[in-house]
């Protein structure tokens, strides 16, 4: 048994070992499915320990209308270009190996799904490529690109999995230098930090003040202009946009618009591709063909000198642009594009997809081709990351070969080598070891920028250059910067404030700061200079607002609104039901009596009511007009209803039942003066009043457009404190959120909320008012957790790409909690009350606790007999104990009739009580008050029977008809 237990062990380690090791493929006719459409140069042999691979992976087609149709997407010609310079580079320094090297490049279609398909597949042997000698995943070593950041992010996360080297040829995000995140990536492009760092110093150099940004909606645009925003130094990005990937021509005309507004700035930053810097160029120039020539265009080095970009626009521009390294990588780039001009499709029979090339650039379609005269030579642009694909094949083969002589001995790919386990750190470490890499990017010997300028007149011309390496990297020929000025005066975005109207010299808390005057404005406009970090709460946007920008928040995707709109309706509608059943219940009242203790009741209901009034002003995009109702209406609502809660419970805490001063006063509980409670109140929430009133005027209500963690645009309210340091456009950058300061304008609430709870919690033994104190207490007890909910949900989710709406979302749905907490704890008590009512105003329920208790004798009703009797017992003013007359045959109820009177009623007495011998018990007598004794003159002198109906009998709504106090409704 033990024997054959071990040798199942040894077949599940052999079997997982196997696994790990992943020698080689099934064949074609075992289950793998042979790719054909796959660019192939294979090597000369097949021995496991002589021959490797390098894959590429390249966007040969432009992206489709769908995943299905990349075939027929238009050939790329930034990928089909690299591909080949890929293909010629392993031919070019391959051959010089001991060992044989291929390459097999995969067509990603511009699409992130299909280049991690593509690496999957191969990897886990579901496809396969070459048909006699198929390429094994154990030995390909190493991958070069994709071009695309977003797309070399993904495989980077992939490969990391995989324990497999990547090299990408022209990803440029700052997000790939995580290598925590991306342990086996390596680029042998220049950072988009250089470009950042460029564009930035070339700004300063032509004292260019402000600028317009527009970033490409992708991990590239995203985090490059963010890398750019971080270096500007004396330059104010006065308004910034994002430009969707896939952008519609109602987008590009919508930010055409907003652009053309600011075109006194001039300069536009624009941090995307050349494809869509076209596409936002030519949408202004169709908005206004003359509006487009008074702007400048500052590009990247992804667009470079790229003349598809600009043909038959009318523009000035400045662009960046990458040189090939100098050194023997310039001889072997011109060496490339000559075997590419003398490429023929007949020769290139590895390249599934050059033939589709050639005909497209030669127009094979419209006249007739000759592969022996014809040819590539002027019919391509030169791409700029060609030189840097040539330098990552380089690199892999030269790391390769270090990874092996330092593993097995010899240039050799022995099995220490390609063991899953080692080959990822192993080669990783060789590649990043050459003279190519320092520190996971490019060595700054590599790199060196040009910087062109270009004009419909005379193209492309360069004006300046930057080498990293250097002492003086920036070297720009001097320049004549159009007039350059911020769409506002001052301008607010970049920090600049109004002067005061007294002084020129300003003194802050900061630093004392002196004005100068805006020589663009005549002198007419002074500027404040604030010291570097300070801090400003509040301000007014001098944006232009479009049509479509009024609206709700459903309008803009914000879905939360529906549930918030429903239950706002319907809480409002609760509030006239509730109202309507008390005023019903009040006629033939004495209502002027009743509104001693009513009013504080009425401003409960109203206090509720504005609560939910003041939630409608959430699902609007936000305007000056919904910021300032929101602002006011959430702190005077909150102190509204708990100031009459706090008011209500000094009234309890003053109120008196004793007996002793029921004779002298038909009005007990003596309540606390009517002048008292309002003055109470009114100071309770006057308080708030004055907080929010000195808000508004401090820090005027208006809508501003800002950039949300996202990086869209979005309309919030402009409550919040920002830095001088970083402007007030980007939510990322702010000190403290609308919702933060929002919270602290509450902090008076939060105290009312405190003090009412230990009140409550003072007064939960009085009964006064139906003991009122301890529905008090539930309101005010469970708004401690509802606040603390919706607090820390806003504020702990300020950081997300939503963290506005979540803001938002908490202060409108924590408002409508507790709102509706109030309603029904305060008042469906009270409904309960008023049905269960006799016209004398006696609530039967809670009678014996009350200075009614020993005027009215009951027999609680049943479903078989008739509602209690109530009987009233008078001698003229001397009374002695009750007369029994028996227990009508009932052993827990006794009767009781008054000398000479003809009616009797059952009294049902607790358990201990005794009877049957003359009396009720010992020691329990019945307490008589004024009423039935005479001393009280409303009451008659004999006594009175009513009979009351019950609810079955007549219904749920009955006038009370009564002619005593109520309560405190």
């Amino acid at each position: 048994m033990t024997k054959g237990v071990d040798m199942l062990l040894f077949v599940l380690v052999s079997s997982v070992a196997l696994i790990h090791a992943q020698l080689t493929c099934p064949s074609g006719s075992g289950g793998s499915c042979q790719y054909a459409n796959v660019g192939l140069t294979p090597t000369d042999n097949q021995l496991p320990n002589q021959h490797y691979y390098i894959g590429g992976l390249f966007g040969i087609h432009d992206r489709a209308p769908d995943a299905y149709s990349c075939a027929n997407a238009a050939i790329r010609e930034r990928g089909l270009l690299n591909m080949e310079a890929f293909h010629w580079a392993i031919k070019e320094f391959g051959t010089s190996q001991n060992v044989s090297i291929g390459g097999v490049t995969l067509d990603s279609c511009s699409r992130i799904e299909q280049t991690i398909e593509n690496i999957l597949s191969f990897e886990t042997c579901k496809v396969g490529f070459g048909d006699l000698n198929a390429v094994s995943p154990r030995n390909l070593l190493a991958y070069v690109g994709p071009d695309r950041s977003s797309e070399a992010m993904a495989v980077a996360t992939l490969l990391k999995d995989m324990n497999k080297t990547q090299v990408t040829h022209a990803a440029t995000s700052p997000e790939l230098g995580d290598r925590d995140m991306y342990p086996f990536f390596l680029r042998s492009v220049p950072s988009d930090e250089h470009d950042a760092t460029i564009i930035a110093q070339m700004l300063t150099a032509m004292n260019i003040k402000y600028v317009l940004g527009v970033y490409l909606g992708n991990s590239y645009g995203r985090s490059g202009f963010q890398a750019l925003k971080s270096k500007l130094t004396g330059t104010c990005m006065v308004y910034e946009t994002e430009m969707p990937v896939l952008a519609t021509d109602d987008q590009l005309e919508a930010i055409a618009e907003e652009l053309i507004q600011r075109e006194d700035t001039r300069y536009i930053i624009v941090y995307a591709d050349g494809a869509n810097a076209r596409k936002l160029m030519s949408a202004i120039q169709t908005k206004d063909a003359n509006k487009v020539q008074n702007f400048h265009f500052i590009g990247t080095s992804s667009w470079a000198a790229n003349t598809d970009v600009t043909d038959n626009l009318y523009v000035d521009a400045y662009t960046v642009a990458l040189s090939t390294p100098a050194g023997q990588l310039t001889s072997d780039v011109a060496k490339f594009y000559q075997y590419l001009n003398g490429l023929k499709p007949s020769a290139n029979t590895w390249n599934p997809w050059f033939q589709t090339f050639w005909n497209d650039k030669l127009q094979c379609g419209q006249r007739t081709c000759n592969e022996g005269t014809d040819s590539l030579t002027g019919r391509y642009t030169p791409d700029v990351y060609v030189p840097f694909t040539i330098l990552a094949v380089r690199s892999i083969i030269d790391g390769v070969r270090m990874a092996a002589l330092g593993a097995c001995g010899k240039y050799d790919l022995c099995s220490n080598l390609l063991n899953q386990e080692n080959r990822g750190q192993r080669i990783y470490g060789a590649i990043e070891g050459t003279t190519y890499f320092d520190d996971r990017e490019l060595a700054s010997n590599y790199i060196s920028y040009r910087i062109l300028k270009f004009s419909v007149s005379s193209g492309y011309t360069e004006i300046g250059t930057y080498m990293p390496g250097t002492g003086s990297p920036l070297n720009l020929a001097p320049q004549n910067p159009k007039t350059n000025a911020c769409p506002e005066s001052p301008c607010l975005v970049c920090g600049e404030v109004p002067p005061s109207p007294s002084t020129t010299t300003v003194r802050t808390t900061a630093a004392p700061v002196v004005t100068t005057t805006d020589p663009t404005e005549g002198g007419k406009y002074k500027f404040v200079k604030f010291m570097a970090g300070q801090h400003f709460t509040g301000v007014y946007s001098g944006g232009m607002r479009m049509d479509d920008e009024y609206g709700t928040r459903f309008d803009i995707g914000q879905k939360w609104i529906i549930a918030l709109g429903v239950l706002a309706g319907v809480g409002c509608v609760a509030v006239l039901v509730f109202e309507i059943y008390i005023l019903f219940k009040l006629l033939g009242t004495r209502i002027g009596r009743q509104w001693r203790t009513m009013w504080l009741g009425q401003l409960l209901l109203f206090g509720i009511f504005l609560s939910y009034l003041t939630l409608f002003a959430f699902l609007f995009i936000p305007t000056k007009a919904t910021c300032g109702i929101i602002r006011f209406g959430i702190g005077v609502s909150y102190a509204t209803i708990y100031s009459v809660l706090l008011v209500k419970l000094m009234v309890i805490l003053t109120s008196t039942t004793t007996e002793s001063l029921i004779p002298g006063d038909v009005e007990s509980p003596n309540y606390l003066k009517g002048i008292y409670q309002f003055l109470m109140f009114i100071f309770a929430v006057g308080v708030q009043m004055v907080i929010d009133v000195q808000w508004l005027i401090q820090v005027p209500p208006e809508a501003v457009k800002v950039v949300t963690n996202g990086g869209m645009e979005a309309w919030v309210c402009n409550h919040y404190t920002w830095s001088v340091d970083y402007g007030w456009g980007d939510m990322q950058n702010f000190v403290s959120s609308e919702f933060e300061n929002h919270l602290l304008s509450l902090v008076y609430v939060m105290f009312l909320i405190v003090i009412t709870t230990i009140v409550a919690m003072r007064a939960h033994g009085i009964i006064t008012n139906h003991r009122e104190s301890v529905f008090i207490g539930i309101v005010a007890g469970f708004s401690i957790p509802i606040w603390i909910a919706w607090g820390l949900v806003g504020g702990l989710n300020k950081k997300l790409d939503n963290g506005h709406q979540f803001g938002d979302a908490c202060l409108a749905f924590g408002l409508f909690i507790v709102a509706t907490l109030a309603l029904f704890s305060m008042f469906l008590p009270k409904v309960r009350q008023l049905i269960n009512m006799g016209v004398e105003g006696i609530y039967l329920e809670d009678d014996r606790d009350t200075y009614y208790a020993g005027s009215v004798i009951m027999a609680p009703p049943s479903y078989k007999s008739r509602p209690s009797s109530v009987v009233y017992a008078n001698s003229g003013g001397v009374y002695s104990d009750p007369v029994i007359i028996g227990n009508g045959g009932d052993p827990h109820a006794v009767h009781l009739k008054h000398p000479g009177s003809t009616y009797s009623a059952p009294a049902y007495v607790r358990r201990g009580d005794t009877y049957g011998t003359g009396s009720i018990g010992g020691s329990k007598v019945l307490r008589v008050t004024g009423d039935l004794t005479g001393k009280n003159p409303q009451k008659p002198s004999s006594e009175i029977g009513h009979y009351r109906k019950t609810r079955s009998e007549s219904g749920t709504l009955r006038k009370s008809l009564s002619h005593q106090n109520l309560g405190a409704l």
